[in-house]
């Protein structure tokens, strides 16, 4: 990986700019650019704190922050971690690689992790804070050579230790020169796509992305209780081996249904007459921090349609195959 001078030490009069790299300013930037928070239940993020505004008794914003705007049915309270008066940002959702390129650190700072990805050979970084969990390798300055691609999740998103309120969200900066040399990114950021949210099943033949769902005893996570009501379609995997424990589906109590899995109580009192369970227990219980689970919401008519192709495709371990003609046909995908 080559070695940038603001990124070793040598700072900005040791890096000029020729008017070639000015001119790129102007326009779109080479290749791929995404937002760097994906869309979220169809919603897509926005900016929530934008570049340079003042901060009572500190340097002025140096990037930009990222949420969504709050909707009417939103359950996360004002003045919470998920929430303030106009803006919410869920549990558990990733940050994603703004476009092509390597990662030049991804570290713990005061501020939580933080990311800095070298877009080269086009002169520009991007910089990610108040991360709560990196899915790239931890590397220190100049001491990783691990390559992601546009729209790929690099952390999660959390909250500056630092500020009082715990608010979630993503600190976002473009640099074209270092730390100091920071632009705002809104006006390129008009031009970028985003992509889809990677805690669903994007599509029939998506790939599936899994989250954790706590410990026994634990709270569910804000994207488990935003469930409720709702139609889909869940996968249950081993946290550990990845193996597909289970395929299940709800027409409009997926919350139900999904967390009855990681309750104790055996299955006598018949919640499962006339699903694949009925009449017996077949291990449909699962020790909350032992496994992940992927959602997919679905309109409540495709749920049951949606966790069939599931099963077909997935074979999970615990499901009762063969209980249905549908379940014996050949599934296109």
């Amino acid at each position: 990986m080559r070695a940038w001078p603001w990124l070793v030490g040598g700072g900005l009069a040791a890096y000029a700019w020729s008017q070639r790299d000015v001119a790129l300013l102007i326009g779109p930037l080479p290749g791929r650019w995404v937002w760097p928070v994906p869309r979220w239940n169809g919603r897509a993020p926005m900016i929530s704190d934008g570049f340079n505004s003042p901060r009572p008794g500190v340097a002025r914003h140096g990037g930009v922050d990222i949420m969504f705007e709050r909707a009417s049915f939103d359950a996360f309270k004002p003045g919470k971690p998920n929430g303030s008066k106009l803006f919410v940002m869920p549990d558990g959702l990733p940050a994603v690689a703004a476009s092509d390129g390597t990662v030049w650190s991804a570290m713990h700072t005061p501020r939580g992790f933080a990311v800095v990805l070298d877009h080269g050979p086009v002169k520009v970084a991007t910089f990610y804070t108040h991360l709560e969990k990196l899915l790239v390798a931890p590397a220190a300055p100049g001491k990783s050579n691990e390559r992601v691609r546009a729209g790929q999740p690099i952390a999660i998103i959390g909250a500056s230790p630092l500020d009082a309120e715990h608010l979630k969200h993503l600190h976002f900066e473009v640099w074209l020169g270092g730390p100091s040399d920071r632009i705002d990114p809104a006006p390129l950021m008009r031009g970028w796509e985003t992509v889809g949210d990677p805690n669903a099943l994007c599509a029939r033949n998506g790939t599936l992305v899994y989250q954790a769902v706590g410990s026994s005893g634990d709270s569910y996570p804000d994207w488990v209780r935003a469930l409720k009501g709702k139609a889909g379609v869940y996968v249950i995997r081993d946290a550990d081996s990845h193996e597909i424990l289970y395929v299940g589906s709800s027409a409009g109590r997926l919350y139900d249904t999904l967390t009855r899995h990681f309750q104790t109580w055996r299955r006598s009192k018949g919640f499962w007459k006339g699903q694949y369970g009925e009449g017996h227990d077949p291990g449909l219980t699962y020790p909350r921090a032992s496994v992940e689970v992927a959602v997919r919401l679905t309109s409540p008519a495709k749920s049951l349609d949606e966790e069939m192709r599931l099963i077909a495709k997935l074979k999970p371990r615990d499901n009762l195959i063969g209980r249905t003609e549908a379940a014996d046909e050949a599934i296109p995908f």
